[in-house]
């Protein structure tokens, strides 16, 4: 009977066919509770009822995708990557439905916890990991707004920590994460932590993530998260970094209203390393052939 329900369900996937979709569903209902138009001792495996789930929620059937999950749950089958999956699922069923809707939200932050929970303990299932940061960030992004930042810096933290753990290979999602990560923590007015958090996330950004390095550059000069003197000698290295460390002290010096007497010649100089720097970056005239 398995294969009947994953044939079904392969159809089902690749024809977008709705009908293959409730006749695998059906089936599964009817083998779980024990009548099934096959041979009713047949086995049946667990892993089709977060299959089916995956599927109903990719075709938009919520109900179906949920009363999967249910029955999965109920039959407590063997822990294997499908546990994880089913948790993926149920954190995107009950996804909220409003940004204003707090216990919604940490709901929903509870069941993606769970799937990179279970999946970061085992390096065949770090997949799930990556899968679960990714729908989770595009869970939380309405909550990016003033006044919510301080509810994401508990699970997001804990995404980025395994994600570094499990050695995720895509640098460039881990990059975006710590940076978004930054921002909460300053948005929160967790100045100490922002600063605590720089000392592992900018040197792997500036090592693996290159062109995102000016970025994190001007977050730790604006908001004075490294020692200054570290940043002087830093932007030494660089033009790009130099033009950024003189813009970002002064947007320092404005938020706090003390502009230096001398800031038009501060403009005037950063301005020249700009022109330089654009110069540099200027693509070369192809010669004729």
């Amino acid at each position: 009977m398995d294969l009947v329900i994953t044939q079904e369900l392969a159809r089902a996937q690749s024809q977008q066919d709705a009908a293959s979709l409730r006749r695998a569903y059906e089936l599964i209902k009817s083998a779980n509770l024990g009548k099934s138009e096959f041979d009713p001792t047949e086995s049946f495996s667990p892993d089709l009822f977060v299959l089916c789930a995956e599927q109903a929620l990719k075709m938009g059937q919520p109900e179906m995708s949920d009363d999967c999950i249910q029955m999965y749950f109920k039959v407590k089958g063997p822990v294997t990557q499908f546990l994880g999956r089913a948790h993926l699922c149920r954190a995107q069923l009950c996804a909220p439905k409003s940004s204003e809707n707090l216990e919604e939200f940490e709901n929903c932050v509870t069941q993606y916890m769970k799937a990179i929970n279970f999946a970061k303990g085992e390096p065949r299932y770090y997949f799930l990991v990556y899968n679960a940061s990714v729908l989770y960030w595009h869970m939380v992004r309405p909550f990016l707004k003033p006044g919510f930042h301080h509810h994401l810096i508990s699970s997001l933290s804990q995404i980025v920590a395994v994600l570094n753990q499990t050695e995720e290979e895509d640098k460039e999602w881990r990059a975006e994460l710590m940076l978004e990560l930054l921002d909460c923590y300053l948005q929160a007015g967790r100045k100490e932590e922002a600063a605590k958090f720089c000392v592992t996330a900018a040197p792997f950004i500036k090592a693996h993530v290159p062109h995102r390095y000016r970025q994190m550059f001007s977050v730790l000069v604006q908001h004075e998260l490294v020692d200054e003197l570290q940043l002087k000698q830093e932007k030494r290295t660089s033009v790009g970094l130099s033009v950024t460390y003189d813009i970002n002290v002064l947007k320092a010096k404005l938020d706090k209203n003390d502009l230096p007497e001398d800031v038009g010649a501060i403009l005037k100089k950063t301005y020249k390393h700009l022109s330089y720097f654009n110069h540099q970056h200027l693509p070369s005239v192809r010669e004729e052939k």
